[in-house]
């Protein structure tokens, strides 16, 4: 797996606490948008990301070890994190947050909706990961999440977990989305010969441009659950990348044939699958 950068449980929890609990507001009114729906990059020293117009930047370390962003009206949140919980912790030393990875996941969860208790629905696998489903008041969402080995300290373990917040159903399927584009450049790499669970798996608007020429990270990754949350990655041939619904969004036929198409003008461009990284 290469080596990983280490940071703090207490201080990626602390960063979410500061800055999302803000952005989440009262999570009640669900943001609907029609597809395909433009998105813009958004990036720092470390991290980048994929978001709809309007989307700011609520949460980043100096580090790559965080990185949150929230809708215009703070009702919709993607976060991404990636820490390093000690023996001590899974021991329960400093609370019993820390003791497995589904409860950490739980924990920064409820902490980024401001600390509000969530009642967990269902935690599956799925292609290599773990996701937790949550609900809390009005708000509900999902943590998708790995875990790795500590190899300072066998009895702990690394956890990079992506959490998607939104009102509704559909707010939550555009967090997925978010979340699962965002790419930090840490020394949390990809395993040696990138990961097999992407290649084998038919993830066309799921994942990069490079990920289908055999270099997939683990934003390629998250982005094969896509397509459970309805949502999908296009481009056009600028560069310009595109949210849509695979499901509803793909037309049988069109001027250049079965496809996703956007209006351009007077015209429709046929869009390519797939982000255009």
């Amino acid at each position: 797996m290469g080596k990983i950068s280490y940071f703090g449980a207490m201080t990626i929890a602390l960063v979410f606490a500061t800055s999302a609990f803000g952005a989440v507001g009262t999570l009640a009114q669900p943001e609907k948008s029609a597809a395909p729906v433009a998105l813009q990059r958004m990036q720092n020293q470390f991290c980048r990301a994929l978001a709809p117009t309007g989307w700011n930047i609520v949460d980043q370390d100096d580090h790559g070890a965080t990185f949150s962003l929230a809708s215009p009206s703070h009702n919709i949140v993607a976060a991404y994190g990636v820490a390093s919980i000690n023996g001590g912790q899974v021991a329960g030393l400093y609370g019993p947050q820390y003791r497995t990875p589904a409860l950490f996941a739980q924990y920064l969860a409820s902490t980024i909706m401001g600390g509000q208790a969530l009642t967990v629905t269902a935690i599956r696998p799925f292609n290599g990961m773990q996701v937790m489903n949550f609900a809390a008041g009005k708000g509900r969402g999902f943590a998708i999440y790995r875990v790795f080995p500590l190899p300072s300290d066998p009895e702990g373990y690394v956890i990079s977990v992506r959490i998607a917040i939104g009102g509704g159903i559909s707010d939550v399927s555009t967090a997925g989305a978010v979340a699962a584009s965002i790419d930090c450049k840490t020394a949390f790499k990809a395993p040696q010969g990138g990961y097999a669970e992407v290649h084998a798996k038919s993830a066309e608007t799921g994942i990069s441009q490079r990920c289908k020429s055999g270099d997939c990270n683990d934003a390629d990754l998250a982005g094969t659950y896509n397509m459970q949350l309805g949502t999908g990655y296009v481009h056009s041939a600028s560069g310009t990348n595109y949210l849509v619904n695979p499901s509803t969004d793909y037309r049988d036929t069109g001027p250049d044939g079965p496809g996703y198409y956007r209006q351009a003008g007077n015209t429709m461009e046929k869009l390519l699958p797939g982000r255009s990284d």
